[in-house]
């Protein structure tokens, strides 16, 4: 495996919200991960690398903010409440097929995914891997 990209992005993560039903009819996505997507294609679009058109191995490793309640020593303590890891790698995905970014041509490309969300008692964000074969 190639490593092309290993970036940390700041921010606090935001999971991909699910698409709403208007009582017209009209279907629309809330805005709630927007700013967290604009961080990360930031970061990619800093870094300007060719796209990729070949396989994608995708870790990503959250850093979650600490509730007072939950006192974090040196090892991280696994996040085990919303937002789901699911929603979360999706807006990073969705941001990383973005137009203004396009890291990948498509997340199809993706055959496997690691990901983790934890609380670090660091700075919070998300640890992005991205390799190819």
């Amino acid at each position: 495996m190639k490593v092309l990209y290993q970036l940390f992005v700041e921010g606090i993560p935001k999971a991909q919200p699910r698409p709403q039903v208007l009582r017209s009819g009209r279907v629309y996505t809330p805005h709630s991960a927007d700013n967290w997507k604009t961080e990360i294609k930031a970061a990619f679009n800093a870094v300007h690398k060719p796209v990729i058109t070949g396989p994608v191995r995708l870790t990503v490793r959250f850093s979650m903010p600490v509730p007072k309640r939950i006192k974090v020593g040196g090892l991280p303590v696994p996040h085990i409440s919303r937002p789901d890891t699911d929603n979360l790698l999706k807006a990073v995905m969705d941001a990383m097929t973005a137009k203004n970014c396009k890291v990948w041509k498509d997340d199809a490309q993706v055959y496997e995914t690691i990901a983790g969300k934890y609380y670090t008692g660091e700075k919070t964000g998300a640890q992005i891997i991205v390799e190819t074969l």
